[in-house]
């Protein structure tokens, strides 16, 4: 089994997309079908004293207009932090309509329903809501009283000592720097906006075509919040046109749009705004990142404390781990403090957002880490090979284990802490190094030009976890040997039709053209949150078991029948022994096809179905992908405006399953990068809280005129200590990283180091 799965396929669902008949999830045609238009709140903080909706009813093609005072009450769904990765993901815990207070602007506090959306967007500016508003709280300093620490982030320490930093900040002997690094709110802005399609099939029976990266999270939700049993409510979604993270948890819209079709007794469409995609779907939270380091005058890090600043929400419960996602993974040192520190601000919800946490911690850290370097006069590369980490330098093994594994090896074998899997980060250091001509650079700031322009070279260490979750699949094989695979999972763009599909003909056996995988149907078997870079690892791994389960079932048929080669074989003898055929493990030259067995048999198909499980934690090792990432800019002093010219990132991932969309990937994660490094800001009024950046003349995202080529390699082997196909995702770490390689070179191009992201002219000037 190779590093890459096979050739390199254009995507499966590509002639779809590009002909316009990839449907997503509003544009299905749904049976008299009305629409909805919501009314936002104008205030941050408050109550609503009155809705005055006399001329909205009586306006052409109006059904009805819900609010707090008529809606159908759902109940709060009861679903524990804990449970979220399989009962579904809520960062605003408020159901909507549910009272008569206000905790942000751009709350939705009543929905039209109408014939047609023209009528719904005009009766709704005839509702008139007035408010009783009370002083918000928009900002950390407002919100300095009620900041909290949360101890963990989704089961991990967020909190973490280790070793004595104090000690070592104070020692007169060490290099020291310290900084303070902000990133602004950014907003995800995908191409599709969310939106859902709520039908009743009657009081008890509930149908979604729904915009999410978790079919499965939206259904069980739902069945709680109606009291519905789960397979009562289904929730289609075959394409997804990006998300980035906002659509991974279940939003208002989803619970507006619901109640909206039971109220007006029709299916109702409510498609989300690009306005309200700023204050409806989530953000990523501005951070305030404090970071000091220590180390000996030849580069060894003795201590990092890095202290991150972050907002939630009144009605929210998310957190963005800057620092346990950053300087608590990714260098060796003695002693390392991580400090999280949350003010809750009556700004719509935080969520995640692609890397989030890692994202912006490494933007802070890998800064930090540059201006470390010209500190002490050493190459940012070499600094960075000096404090490399081979064990995880935070997370300790579980005791039991330590045991386990002195038991086996003998006293002093264990470890305290777990070696990383299938760690290449040295080698992406190398060969990005030698693919850049990293050794060229002449260290000095505003030594390089490129005739009037400025140049300068910068880089930065990429890294993300990989995360495994629980997945089940189906799998039916026909007897002309073509085959479908099913999961619950979801394809954001990003590919996951064709590498789920390359993964299934390789553990099935069968030729790429004869697999079709179908996904996107809380009727097919359980698949995550397509979030966490998580679906390649995980449905790779549910596909693997399922075509075991199906080699299994056809071995069952052979050994039963007196013509296969196979007759009177035991069957835990048997396995594939090439594309479509079945062999003796021991007797290499008894095997039979797939097509015959199930010929002989009298059968046009067979089925098989994994059971959703529990997922296996190697408690051995951690596991993480690491990358590095080499960017020249290029600047107009007299402009002066950054343009990114040249880019090279080297990934250690795993196994490599779909070549063409990894590198896509990665080079999406990097263009994500440059917008946030130079671009991206969400700017809210001082005085209401609202965005005053709600559309994408406002807000600035990277754009073809401001990519250059993006020379992406792959470095590793397969990671089969993490699971049976060798591969981690790929859909993250792209992003991480990348702003600080831009920020570093512009810092190398001019001499002047920007700590406050997005890097305007104004900055430089």
């Amino acid at each position: 089994m190779g590093n890459v799965v096979g050739p390199a396929p254009s995507r499966v669902d590509g002639r779809l997309k590009v002909t316009g008949a990839a449907k997503y999830s509003v544009e299905f045609d749904v049976p008299n079908c009305a629409h909805g238009w919501t009314i936002e709140s104008n205030i941050a903080k408050g109550k609503i004293l009155s809705i005055e909706t006399k001329d909205a009813q009586s306006a052409p093609g109006v059904l009805v207009i819900v609010s707090h005072l008529n809606a159908p009450k759902p109940k709060q769904p009861a679903v524990k932090e804990s449970e979220a990765l399989t009962k579904g993901i809520r960062n605003e815990m408020r159901v909507p309509f549910s009272d008569d207070a206000v905790h942000y602007a751009g709350q939705y506090v009543a929905l039209v329903v109408a014939k047609t959306i023209e009528q719904a967007r005009h009766a709704a500016s005839l509702v008139r809501v007035t408010y009783a508003p009370e002083d918000p709280l928009l900002t950390m300093e407002d919100a300095e009283h009620k900041a909290v620490k949360p101890k963990k982030n989704l089961g991990d320490n967020v909190q973490i000592k280790k070793g004595d930093v104090d000690i070592a900040l104070q020692d007169s002997n060490l290099v020291k720097i310290e900084q303070t690094y902000t990133t602004p709110t950014e907003t995800h802005n995908p191409i599709e906006m969310s939106g859902t399609i709520a039908a009743w099939e009657a009081d008890d029976k509930l149908t979604l075509y729904d915009a999410t990266q978790f079919v499965k999270g939206v259904q069980s939700v739902l069945a709680g919040a109606w009291n519905l049993a789960p397979d009562n409510v289904r929730v289609i979604c075959p394409f997804v046109g990006g998300a980035f993270g906002c659509k991974g948890a279940v939003w208002p819209h989803v619970f507006v749009a619901a109640s909206g079709a039971k109220a007006a007794g029709l299916p109702v469409k409510l498609h989300v705004t690009r306005r309200n995609m700023f204050v409806g779907t989530g953000h990523r939270t501005p951070t305030r990142q404090t970071i000091a380091l220590a180390a000996t005058r030849d580069g060894k890090l003795q201590a990092m404390r890095h202290v991150s600043q972050t907002l939630t929400s009144p009605v929210g419960k998310y957190v963005e781990s800057c620092g346990a996602r950053s300087t608590g993974v990714m260098y060796e040192s003695p002693s390392i403090w991580i400090e999280e520190v949350i003010y809750p601000v009556n700004i719509g919800t935080t969520t995640f957002m692609r890397a989030p946490g890692e994202c912006p911690g490494t933007y802070a850290l890998e800064c930090a880490m540059d201006e470390l370097s010209y500190s002490l006069g050493i190459d940012p590369v070499a600094l960075r090979l000096a404090n490399h980490a081979d064990n995880h330098p935070t997370k300790s093994v579980p005791w039991q284990e330590v045991l386990k594994e002195t038991f086996k090896e003998g006293i002093g074998a264990a470890k305290k802490t777990p070696a990383f899997s299938a760690k290449h980060l040295k080698e992406c250091y190398s060969l990005g190094a030698e693919k850049f001509g990293w050794a060229k650079r002449n260290p000095k700031p505003g030594s390089t030009h490129d005739g009037d322009l400025l140049v300068g070279w910068g880089m930065a260490t990429a890294t993300y976890p990989a995360h495994k979750m629980s997945a089940a699949a189906k799998v039916q094989l026909r007897a002309d040997g073509s085959a479908i695979v099913q999961c619950a999972t979801h394809d954001l763009g990003t590919g996951a039709y064709t590498a789920l599909t390359q993964i299934a003909s390789e553990q099935l056996g069968l030729p790429f053209e004869k697999v079709k995988f179908e996904l996107g149907d809380t009727a097919f078997p359980f698949g995550p949150v397509a979030g966490g870079s998580n679906t390649t690892g995980t449905v790779g791994t549910a596909i693997h078991e399922v075509a075991q389960l199906l080699h299994s079932a056809l071995a069952e048929l052979a050994v039963k029948d007196s013509k296969s080669p196979l007759h009177n074989l035991s069957p835990n003898d048997i396995a594939m022994a090439a594309p479509g055929q079945l062999g003796s493990k021991s007797d290499h030259s008894k095997s039979d096809a797939y097509i015959d067995i199930l010929k002989r048999a009298g059968r046009d198909s067979i089925e098989v179905e994994t059971k959703l499980k529990e997922m296996e934690e190697n408690k051995k090792f951690a596991f993480q992908s690491w990358g590095a990432h080499f960017c020249e800019v290029k600047i107009d002093p007299l402009l002066p405006r950054v343009q990114v010219s040249r880019v090279v990132s080297v990934m250690n991932c795993g196994r490599v399953v779909s070549a063409k969309t990894a590198r896509s990937q990665i080079m999406g994660g990097f263009v994500m990068g440059i917008g946030m490094a130079l671009a991206e800001a969400t700017e809210y009024d001082p005085k209401t809280g609202m965005p005053a950046t709600r559309n994408l003349a406002d807000y600035h995202v990277a754009t073809n005129a401001d990519v250059p080529l993006i020379d992406v390699y792959f470095v590793g082997e397969p990671d089969f200590a993490f699971n049976p196909i060798g591969a981690r995702g790929m859909g993250e770490i792209g992003i991480t990283g990348a702003a600080a390689a831009v920020a570093n070179a512009v810092y190398h191009a001019t001499g002047k180091r920007v700590r406050d992201l997005p890097i305007t002219p104004d900055k430089l000037i």
